[in-house]
């Protein structure tokens, strides 16, 4: 989630939470123009990175795929990737690569697929697809089913109402929380994001209702989409 500035985060959170000491749900969260009630929140420091790191970033992430072609073809009808390449490394191993163009984010940036290779190492936002092709997947389980380390990943549009729309309309395209609905407590999502019933168990009904009302707030106008494996996209506005 972005912030345009501390107080803004400190505003909103503390404009819809209540105290860990007091019980409260969505309906009971006051609406207050000071922090004395937000939780803590933890600014990093001003520090320069390592000048040693100096052109370092992120460039991918890597995700195991149980069926290669259901995958790239979700990827690039929900949210525009394009495939740029699959490399054949054995007869069972498939490892695909997709992305955006780089070159803007308004339609004006279309690139070739040999563009897109081309500024492959030089990208970022990419998606790497590893796919082997055996009979038993039984072995991969998505995070909306088991936690692990892996949450979800983000995707930014320039309109979350109408790329909710545009995702109803296409086949097999399964959204878990639509913007404006509540962050539901259980589930796909809250699996996926570390909250499933053995860790929420942990904690106390209160905390628990705090959460679930925070977290509301929070993605209220984000939406939620799973793709073929049960891989959770989070859909975020540009503002």
């Amino acid at each position: 989630m972005y912030f345009k500035s501390p107080l803004a985060a400190t505003l909103l959170v503390a404009s819809h939470m209540a105290s860990l000491t007091t019980a409260c749900s969505p309906s009971t969260l006051s609406i207050r123009n000071d922090n004395s009630t937000g939780p803590p929140i933890t600014w990093g420091p001003d520090t320069p990175s390592d000048p040693a790191t100096a052109g370092y970033f992120l460039n991918h992430f890597s995700i195991n795929v149980k069926n290669l072609t259901a995958t790239l073809d979700f990827y690039s009808r929900a949210f525009g990737l394009r495939h740029i390449f699959t490399v054949q490394a054995s007869e069972h191993l498939s490892i695909a690569y997709m992305g955006h163009s780089q070159g803007g984010r308004n339609g004006t940036g279309y690139q070739t697929t040999a563009e897109l290779n081309r500024d492959k190492n030089n990208a970022a936002g990419l998606v790497e697809m590893i796919y082997f092709d055996i009979p038993d997947k039984s072995h991969l389980q998505a995070s909306s089913v088991r936690t692990n380390t892996f949450g979800h990943m983000g995707v930014i549009v320039p309109d979350v109402e109408a790329a909710q729309a545009r995702l109803e309309a296409l086949p097999g395209v399964r959204i878990l929380k639509r913007f404006g609905a509540p962050t539901e407590s259980e589930g796909e999502v809250a699996i996926a994001n570390g909250f499933p019933p053995e860790a929420l168990a942990q904690v106390s009904a209160e905390e628990r209702a705090t959460i679930a009302a925070v977290l509301s707030v929070i993605n209220e106008r984000f939406l939620y989409v799973a793709d073929p494996d049960g891989n959770i996209i989070e859909v975020q506005p540009q503002d």
